[in-house]
């Protein structure tokens, strides 16, 4: 019975065939009809010629006839233009729409699950769900809009005579509700996706903080950037797994990212080969990503795989929603992700990866049935993207460009032609519904860098294997720093002493430590490491250069440089170290700064605020004054207010207000500044700090940051062109100051303004609220016991103190046994978490 059929199927390939022929065709001549409409006319009258090549192309579907394009000559152009635009309908009654114009856009088969009920809570969000045929036809759901499949009919969209019914493409028609009802901003994901941060982690403002990875390179993995380099997302070519791994990159301020893809804790996306070798019976697949990594953003020429699970859209990057049709729910997406990164970078637009901000609990896969429907994705990614790399666009509007290489990836095979006539009608829907595509850049510079930065994933978490995940990263660390207390410490430690302060885990902070190094005395930092080792979710170092390359391969540290300022002291102004940190755009509670040659109690910071600003001092020059010091600072409560005055640790306050610089009476402070200044830190920089604080001035009415920092500056310091003078080795600024200090410190910088003026001018302007948080003792008996620690050091440690400077650590390098007494005496206290622990 079989054969019976075999010459109406080859006549039916034929006849297909040749329709085939005759579209591609007339689709050559409708592609010239718009360049001569763009070449022609403006962009206005292009965009008609698109509409009109739209329409005129309709006649020769491959699922019409040759019949209907004769019957079509004889139509007006224009009519048929306008009766297309009257076809798309307003606004229909799918529920009440918020006044928002940040949208999220689901389809589902399910009743409202626990996370699309979520979604739906977000005030500031309007959700949409796009129904399909199994979609119950009672779904409801307060604070949602749905779109029933009888909705969807009466639109008038183009689209919908492309997109089959029981096909994730439905999502189509929920993007083009969106933009038509006022969206700016769109947020896709699946209803077993669960974000939480609520969506606040994605960048919405005009510029956005990264980082770039510095070699040219056609493909970069982002699973391995945010620390799990045994993964990788679904379609990344399987061909160059394991590639690309590095840990130098470059920081970057750029126009925020059209499409941030987050990252996703759980059951991520990794496509079926993963699971299916990584698979357990017993445990589901639960990955952790480094929630503390900058932004990764994409350069041009550099592919990267994304999905339509965690994604935000900007505006000017919805033409890219369209997923494509004919091919499989594995592949479309990121066959879209490749086709629209191609074209993001026409109109300098890029993509990046976001840290995790989501959580997925995935619904039942098959993963067999999910490997046969990622065939495409194993044998035709790595070619797809060499032709990606390669293809150029010699239109002028982005429109024929879209529609141009979506017609080469059905020549090429890689979807079908079905596909490139979707997204011609996509084109046509957003032109009809009022869209806007952005313009062509005519130029496309360079992007500008900002600085280099060696960093890489802390790893604190399990790696995927098959099995049970061990720790290996914190393992493998932790070996390390065991052999380096045992071959420092055995001959001063005994194992009795170790199990009188035995210590529990520690849980990180959510804070980054940026220890700073004046000068280059890096043999310190295996010893750091040991000290403050896991108790904070990142660290970055930050000196005058680099430390060898075997320090940076065997402790494998985050380290940032900055410049010393010619004819100053070593680390004059090295608060570049946290202007650079703040730059990166690091999702933490605050930054603690602290020099390489102080030392702190580490486990005391848990209990400090980590919304408030600590920056308290506490000089001595003897042991004698020491100890009145701990006397002192043990009768002060946490939280007591500060009181500016003699006693707050500011060694002195000087004004510019009147042209030269006085310096102001501390028991009168809201009195005119008007002793003459003896001090030379003023002196030396006066004409810096008038030159830096009337540029403040000038900025203020275009900067309401600047403004704002004046304000504070005159509350707090009872003045707004005055300066504070105090020792800056240890400080913290908490996440809600980061971004008034960026502009702060640039001027700040620029001008050179000394480390001890810039920084505490800062952080009294921005409120220093509490006596006793982070209290710091300085010794500054240069020559005397300022380079004896030892003498003090068991005081510091029994003190409400928590910080002492100095104490430099790279004397145990030197083989200075006090040095090294002491710091075995610290990591055997109940201030420090002794890693022999787990042991005993």
């Amino acid at each position: 019975m079989r054969g019976k059929y075999k010459p109406r199927i080859l006549v039916g390939l034929t006849i297909v065939s040749i329709i085939k022929i005759l579209y591609c065709f007339y689709h050559q001549q409708n592609h010239q009809m718009i360049k001569d409409g763009i070449r022609n006319h403006d962009f206005k009258e292009g965009v008609n010629a698109v509409k009109k090549a739209f329409v005129a192309k309709e006649a020769f579907h491959p699922e019409g006839s040759l019949e209907k394009s004769e019957a079509n000559k004889g139509y007006d152009i224009e009519e048929e233009s306008r009766r297309e635009v009257h076809g798309v309908k307003g606004i229909h009654d799918v529920g009440p729409i918020k006044n928002t114009n940040k949208w999220i856009v689901v389809t589902s088969i399910a009743s409202p699950t626990q996370d699309i009920k979520s979604l739906a809570t977000l005030s500031e969000w309007q959700l949409l769900v796009v129904a399909d045929t199994k979609t119950p036809k009672d779904w409801h759901l307060d604070g949602a809009l749905f779109l029933s499949v009888t909705t969807q009919r009466s639109l008038g969209y183009r689209v919908l005579e492309h997109i089959p019914y029981s096909n994730y493409g439905r999502k189509n028609i929920g993007y083009l509700y969106a933009i038509q009802h006022g969206a700016n901003i769109i947020y896709e994901t699946d209803d077993d996706n669960h974000p939480t941060d609520g969506l606040k982690g994605f960048i919405t403002t005009d510029k956005m903080y990264g980082v770039v990875p510095t070699t040219n390179t056609t493909l970069f993995n982002p699973y391995a950037y945010y620390g799990q380099p045994t993964t990788w997302p679904r379609g990344y070519p399987l061909e160059n797994i394991g590639g690309n791994i590095t840990s130098e990159y470059n920081a970057v301020h750029w126009n925020t990212t059209l499409i941030q893809q987050g990252a996703v804790h759980g059951d991520p996306d990794v496509d079926a080969i993963y699971r299916l070798t990584r698979k357990s019976n017993s445990n589901l697949l639960n990955l952790t990503y480094d929630d503390f990594m900058p932004p990764l953003i994409y350069p041009k020429g550099t592919f990267v795989p994304w999905n339509s699970q965690n994604t935000l859209f900007h505006y000017d990057a919805f033409w890219g929603l369209i997923l494509p049709v004919a091919v499989t729910s594995r592949v479309t997406d990121i066959w879209r992700s490749y086709f629209t990164q191609t074209l993001l970078w026409l109109i300098d637009g890029h993509l990046s990866y976001m840290p995790p901000n989501c959580y997925q609990f995935r619904n039942y896969h098959s993963y067999i049935d999910d490997a046969k429907q990622e065939k495409r994705l194993y044998y035709q990614a790595g070619e797809l993207i060499k032709f990606l790399s390669s293809w150029k666009c010699k239109a002028n509007h982005l429109p024929l460009c879209i529609q141009n290489l979506a017609d080469a990836m059905a020549h090429k095979g890689y979807w079908e032609i079905t596909d490139a006539e979707l997204i011609g009608a996509w084109l046509q829907d957003l032109v009809n519904i009022g869209y806007k595509f952005p313009v062509i850049a005519k130029e496309h510079l360079d992007e500008s860098v900002d600085f280099p930065i060696t960093l890489q994933s802390n790893n604190r978490f399990p790696v995927s294997l098959p099995s049970n995940s061990k720790l290996i990263d914190i393992g493998g660390r932790t070996s390390k720093i065991k052999n380096l207390l045992y071959n420092t410490c055995y001959m001063y430690n005994s194992s009795k002493s170790r199990h009188t302060y035995k210590q529990q885990l520690i849980q990180p902070n959510p804070i980054l430590l940026l220890i700073i190094f004046n000068t280059p005395v890096y043999e310190s930092i295996p010893y750091l490491e040991a000290l403050y080792d896991g108790h904070f979710v990142k660290t970055i170092y930050c000196g005058p250069n680099k430390p060898s390359k075997s320090i940076l391969r065997e402790w494998e540290i985050n380290f940032i440089t900055f410049k010393q300022t010619v004819n100053y002291l070593p680390g004059s102004s090295n608060y570049e170290c946290l202007l650079k940190v703040l730059k990166l755009g690091l999702s933490v509670e605050g930054i603690l700064t602290i020099a390489d040659d102080a030392i702190m109690k580490v486990k005391a910071i848990a209990k400090l605020p980590l919304d408030e600003v600590w920056f308290n001092t506490r000089n001595f020059q003897s042991v004698e004054q020491f100890s009145k010091v701990v006397e002192e600072t043990s009768k002060i409560g946490m939280r007591d207010p500060l009181i500016l005055g003699n006693n707050s640790g500011i060694s002195e306050i000087a004004s510019v207000e009147h042209g030269n610089i006085t310096t102001c009476n501390m028991s009168n402070l809201q009195g005119k500044c008007e002793i003459i200044t003896r001090s030379m830190h003023f002196k030396n920089f006066e004409k810096n700090i008038t030159n830096a604080l009337d540029e403040l001035h000038q900025l203020q009415n275009s900067n309401k940051l600047i403004q704002t920092f004046l304000v504070n500056l005159s509350k707090h310091l009872f003045g707004s062109k005055r300066k504070a003078w105090q020792a800056s080795d240890m400080y913290y600024i908490p996440r809600k100051h980061f971004e008034i200090a960026i502009p702060i410190l640039d001027v700040f910088f620029r001008h050179k303004i000394f480390l001890e003026l810039a920084v505490p001018t800062l952080q009294h302007s921005l409120g220093v609220k509490y006596s006793n948080v982070g209290m710091a003792a300085y010794n500054w008996d240069f020559g005397g016991i300022r380079d004896k620690p030892w003498l003090i050091f068991s005081s510091f440690l029994n003190s409400s103190l928590t910080f002492l400077h100095p104490v430099k650590l790279s004397g145990i390098a030197k083989k200075k046994s006090e040095i090294t007494k002491m710091f075995c005496a610290a990591m055997n206290s109940q201030h420090f978490t002794h890693h022999f622990e787990n042991d005993l």
